[in-house]
């Protein structure tokens, strides 16, 4: 879409905030400046499963300062970041052992990287979900092959 802005033309581009339906235009020439990017491809997937499946590393056992540390990766925006936060959450949650802080991080880590992952697999933010805890506890990759399995059969057809 392109609007006139003091008098020039600006290409703009609309985004949607798939969970609240939010409807947000950004210039289109701002928006490596503003932080927007492409919806994760096939290359970017692959690294978030990894990270994602990849086994939990330097686990601080002090949970002050384990939030510390999660709530700073959570501020860099990174995906990858996002998912070793996610996958780390998760695994220590399934020992039984997150602190009130601990479980809100992981809600606030979850949803961009839930989203990030609905969209570049095209499903519900429930079956990414569903993907990425699998992808976490059973530290496998099969949720995501078994994915493109399916999605390989439906091209077929």
């Amino acid at each position: 879409m392109t609007r006139a802005v003091r008098g020039e033309q600006v290409e703009y581009a609309e985004l949607e905030v798939v969970s609240s339906k939010l409807m947000v235009s950004i210039p289109v020439t701002r928006a490596g400046e503003i932080g927007i990017r492409d919806v994760a491809g096939v290359k970017e997937l692959d690294r978030l499963a990894e990270v994602l499946s990849g086994p939990t590393v330097g686990e601080e056992p002090q949970w002050s300062r384990r939030y510390k540390a999660n709530r700073a990766s959570i501020a860099t925006g990174d995906p990858l970041q996002l998912a070793a936060v996610v996958r780390d959450l998760v695994r220590r949650r399934e020992r039984g052992s997150l602190s009130l802080g601990e479980k809100d991080l992981l809600k606030e880590a979850s949803a961009p990287l839930l989203a990030e992952i609905a969209l570049a697999i095209d499903v519900s933010e429930e079956d990414a979900r569903e993907v990425m805890h699998s992808l976490i506890l059973d530290e496998s990759r099969a949720a995501l092959d078994a994915l493109d399995e399916r999605e390989a059969e439906a091209q077929a057809v």
